[in-house]
């Protein structure tokens, strides 16, 4: 029988079924909705623990457990992991720094002291196996002594077919609201928080473009999110632009929760706060030619998207494995990214264009989140981001459909369901063994 556990403790208490896009350690639930699908195609029965701590044995499960030997799966963040006795447990976790929390480097009046799963290294030698989105991942634990790291990134759905450009326009596309970033729209929303000023016709407006030979260019990220590297593409998009003379346009769809994070909160303290970092006063912003959606979307809006751009522009400085990106690539859009931690896997001149990044330390609230130090991670500018953009815009048609169709053969060749399946099969058999 298998078994898996995925929501964190703050989501029990409050009652929650699933983590909403924005909650904290939302994207562990992704990927277990992933892995869940392949055992539904499967025909394997997997049943949710939500406290798998709290069973002495298998045969006290309910219902009881069929086999000896049951297999355990933990999608959570390191602390909430907790393990079932006389079952084969897995962690599958994602990790995208160059150095693992540990009490070995931390003073012994450290807060981070008050709890032994705080531990990483200690968390993740408990286990029987642990289970990371890509080979850089591997590398570091191996490199804290960890022999039990086996690579099984989460399934992407939906290959497609490649594209071509330029891309035959669509006009029944619903409406998605949007803001254009403008500094005149941006100080009436932060004053105002006014909803009227969001745009309703977003993917109507990206068919204009394709229309007149523009390119649309696509990000998705979480606005409070360091990783993401928000100010150098608004930067680097913003300078592009400027140079260009061009009509192209980037959407920007932001991951809100709609309670701790909103529109309002993204563009009067999230993203200030980044561009303060560079020493760019986030004021300097004022570009048409950027649309930030704020609401839900459903997973066929979603997919719209991807439909109605052409690029996906991924500049974050680290990944455990980058789903919207391969999710992108597998819509056949052709990604302009770095090539660190987790895109080093499947990102390259091939089916894609390669930003350059420079090393640079990870912000402090990062470090003293995690309580590791000396850390560094590899970032691009908005200098770089315009290189990549202006490269991307003067593709040849022949040259994009290519990269197009080698984006979707990647993924499906390393994240499509039957290459994953057959990898999952291969480590029950043995776990259960």
């Amino acid at each position: 029988m298998i078994y898996y556990s995925h929501r964190t403790r703050k989501a029990l208490a409050e009652g929650r079924l699933f983590l909403p896009l924005g909650f904290a350690h939302y994207s562990y639930g992704t990927v277990c909705r992933k892995f869940l699908d392949i055992f539904e195609e499967r025909g394997l029965a997997a049943r949710e623990l939500t406290m798998p701590e709290i069973y002495p044995s298998p045969r006290h499960l309910f219902p009881p457990s069929p086999t000896a030997r049951p297999l355990h799966i933990a999608f959570k963040p390191y602390e909430e992991i907790r393990l079932l006795k006389g079952a084969a447990n897995v962690a599958h976790v994602a990790w995208e720094f160059d150095k693992l929390p540990r009490f070995d480097d931390l003073p012994g009046n450290h807060p981070k002291r008050s709890n032994a799963m705080n531990d990483y290294v200690h968390v993740l030698g408990m286990v029987c196996e642990v289970w990371v989105g890509c080979s850089y991942t591997k590398r570091i634990f191996e490199a804290h002594g960890l022999a039990n790291v086996k690579v099984m990134p989460a399934p992407i759905k939906g290959a497609g077919q490649g594209r071509s450009f330029p891309r035959q326009p669509n006009l029944a596309f619903h409406r998605i609201g949007s803001l254009r970033l403008t500094r005149a729209n941006i100080a009436m929303y932060v004053e105002r928080g006014d909803p009227s000023k969001l745009d309703t016709g977003t993917l109507l407006h990206t068919e204009e473009c394709s229309l007149s030979g523009g390119r649309v260019f696509l990000s998705v990220f979480n606005p409070g999110d360091p990783r993401k590297n928000a100010a150098a593409l608004i930067l680097g998009f913003q300078e592009f632009i400027q140079r260009s003379k061009r009509n192209d346009l980037l959407i920007i769809k932001l991951v809100l929760d709609g309670t701790k994070g909103s529109l309002r909160k993204a563009l009067s303290e999230q993203l200030p706060k980044f561009f303060d970092e560079i020493g760019v006063p986030f004021g300097l912003v004022d570009c048409a030619n950027i649309m930030v959606v704020r609401d839900h979307l459903s997973a066929e809006e979603i997919a719209m998207l991807y439909q109605a751009a052409d690029f996906y522009v991924c500049t974050s400085g680290a990944e455990g494995q980058g789903l919207p990106v391969q999710e992108a690539m597998a819509a056949g859009l052709v990604p302009i990214s770095t090539r660190e931690t987790a895109m080093e896997d499947y990102v390259d001149e091939e089916n894609g264009i390669v930003m350059q990044a420079a090393s640079a330390p990870i912000p402090y609230q990062v470090s003293a989140a995690y309580g590791i130090s000396g850390v560094t991670w590899r970032r691009v500018g908005p200098h770089e981001v315009a290189r990549a953009l202006a490269e991307a815009a003067s593709l040849p048609a022949s040259d994009y459909a290519r990269r197009s169709r080698a984006a979707v053969d990647r993924i499906e060749a390393l994240y499509g369901f039957a290459p994953v399946a057959a990898r999952l099969a291969e480590r029950i058999e043995v776990l259960a063994a």
